[in-house]
């Protein structure tokens, strides 16, 4: 990557981030009454008002609002794309693959809960002509057969076949997402060292192992907290070439007892100061606020322009999870001091502008 293009994809993702919402957006979105009045405030004063061409903000339920912020994130990872692409870079193949686990996941979730049909309320449209999932097909998926099928011609099939002929409705859905979280991650990894040696390949890296490490942790402690159980389902998660987390600290994690013992194996890590958890209920918020500081510093000081658009993603997601818990709480009728608890960086004072 030449210096002028490195330096375009830097600034990019750095303005992209610029357009946060502010604590001032979120004050006001906690003060919204109803779905519709958080819609029509992010049309009249925010970035997500493009979103809302056309839309009736009056009559919008809380699943289409959900839907719109989907899409403007989509927008947002096309813009990357283009810049990707402009420059001959690989890493725009990261999106589209990422778009794809995320439709089959979709497919599986939608199949586990008994509403296949829902499916086409999902499919972004930003990635048609480089994706080579057959959507039509998708949108068809009534079995687990069926979506085995539906992927004739891509690379997917071949990563969820081992799961197809004795698919249970418990442990295949895990299995799948473990399979395919597990390719997205191996071929980002071929990606970035083809692309990329030394310390900058390093640095992407990092970026991909500390959101894994930190996922697994969570899914890990969250199975031992609920049910206990799993190790192999769970182990298959585990990425050792992409982690952070020698094998023997994996180990020791896998094979504990509960949620108790996740977290004292955690010590001799080197998450083991940061997710440091008082109380074992809000561990998985202490978990998620310290990827939110790793990505968020990791943005302003990095001179990486990868790593930074990696970052810039994070955030934005981080971001729209946000609005989500916001349009929930007010669904719900959660007080507004509640949702505020809820919330990751809204008001953090070192990202407020």
């Amino acid at each position: 990557m030449n210096g002028l293009s490195s330096n375009a994809i830097l600034a990019k993702s750095r303005a992209m981030y610029g357009k946060r919402l502010t604590a001032q957006h979120y004050n006001d979105l906690l003060n919204c009454k109803s779905v519709s009045e958080v819609a029509g405030y992010l049309k009249n004063r925010t970035v997500y008002a493009p979103i809302f061409e056309g839309v009736n903000v009056t009559a919008i339920h809380c699943g289409q609002l959900e839907l719109l912020l989907k899409k403007y994130a989509y927008r947002q990872f096309e813009t990357l794309c283009k810049y990707e692409l402009a420059i001959g870079q690989d890493f725009y193949k990261y999106f589209i693959l990422r778009n794809d686990i995320d439709m089959i996941l979709t497919c599986v979730r939608l199949l586990y809960s008994g509403n296949p049909e829902n499916y086409l309320l999902y499919m972004p449209v930003f990635f048609d002509e480089h994706t080579k999932l057959n959507q039509s097909k998708l949108a068809k998926v009534r079995s687990i057969q069926d979506l085995f099928k539906a992927l004739d011609g891509t690379e997917y099939k071949a990563v969820i076949a081992p799961f197809v002929e004795h698919f249970d409705a418990t442990m295949g859905k895990l299995d799948i997402e473990a399979a395919l979280t597990r390719y997205k991650f191996e071929t980002l990894k071929k990606i970035t060292e083809k692309d990329f040696k030394g310390k900058k390949a390093k640095d992407i890296i990092e970026v991909f192992a500390i959101q894994n490490d930190i996922r697994v942790i969570v899914n890990i402690y969250r199975f031992k907290k609920m049910i206990g159980g799993g190790k192999e389902s769970l182990r298959q998660f585990i990425l050792p070439e992409v982690s952070r987390i020698p094998a023997k600290h994996w180990n020791r994690i896998i094979e504990a007892a509960d949620e108790k013992e996740v977290l004292a194996s955690l010590k001799n890590t080197v998450y083991g100061k940061a997710l440091k958890a008082n109380d074992l209920d809000y561990f998985e918020d202490v978990a998620q606020r310290y990827l939110y500081r790793w990505f968020l510093k990791t943005l302003r000081f990095s001179t990486n322009p990868t790593v930074v658009m990696f970052c810039y993603v994070y955030l934005l997601e981080n971001e729209i999870r946000n609005i989500t818990h916001i349009i929930e709480g007010i669904r719900y009728g959660v007080p507004a001091a509640d949702i505020k608890e809820m919330l990751i960086g809204a008001y953090d004072s070192s990202v407020s502008r």
